[in-house]
């Protein structure tokens, strides 16, 4: 997902993107990898891989750093302290952002030095990001309303990364999520009630070609 992410600056942001692993050598797979799937000279020109031993020197030549790893709270802990520690002594010109499914942002924002937090933001794209353009802005509550830097990273998103972009509050799971699970919990219940009927593959037939869409339209009437 991290190296899908970077293909998306690096092809439609046309931009040079470092991508940061463990080791060099994974950082060059996941590039790779990238290329295959994407077939796009520009991703496999923009894309450098580099790794934590250089990681101060990519963020001092970068204007976001965008933070796409496990979803896992110490991990991600780890990975934000380490780029804290690799800013250097003026961040005030960069944006900082992270890819997470639904960890507080808030949270994570705080762990920068107090003058950074409002730099802070959560950007979400879904998996395939070539495929599926939705991407969750998050706020944090460090910055002000209609906050210049928020306000500049959407419509880059939007006009220059071509996402589909919404704004959303910073609770659990954000907006695509909260839904997706509502959405499954209601199969899960509806498979459970209709257990002796076919059970989980009676919803996965009447459910199974169709995609997770937006809506409270799971209240099934099976007869």
């Amino acid at each position: 997902m991290g190296a899908r992410v970077a293909a998306i600056f690096a092809s439609f942001g046309n931009a040079k993107v470092y991508l940061v692993s463990r080791s060099i050598e994974k950082s060059i797979d996941a590039r790779n990898k990238t290329y295959l799937s994407v077939r796009a000279e520009s991703i496999k020109e923009k894309m450098i891989p580099s790794d934590y031993e250089h990681l101060e020197e990519c963020i001092r030549d970068s204007e976001l750093i965008f933070e796409t790893c496990s979803e896992e709270w110490n991990i991600k802990k780890q990975v934000h302290r380490r780029i804290v520690d690799a800013i250097g002594a003026d961040a005030s010109e960069k944006v900082f952002c992270s890819g997470t499914s639904g960890l507080s942002i808030t949270k994570l924002a705080e762990l920068y030095l107090q003058k950074y937090r409002h730099q802070f933001m959560g950007m979400h794209m879904f998996n395939p990001p070539y495929h599926r353009t939705l991407c969750e802005m998050i706020p944090t509550k460090y910055m002000e309303k209609n906050d210049s830097v928020f306000e500049a990273v959407k419509a880059y998103a939007s006009q220059i990364l071509r996402r589909t972009v919404v704004e959303t509050s910073d609770t659990p799971g954000f907006l695509g999520n909260r839904i997706g699970f509502q959405f499954i919990n209601e199969a899960l219940q509806t498979a459970e009630h209709y257990k002796h009927n076919g059970g989980i593959d009676y919803i996965d037939a009447i459910l199974g070609m169709f995609p997770v869409v937006p809506c409270r339209c799971l209240s099934l009437r099976i007869l």
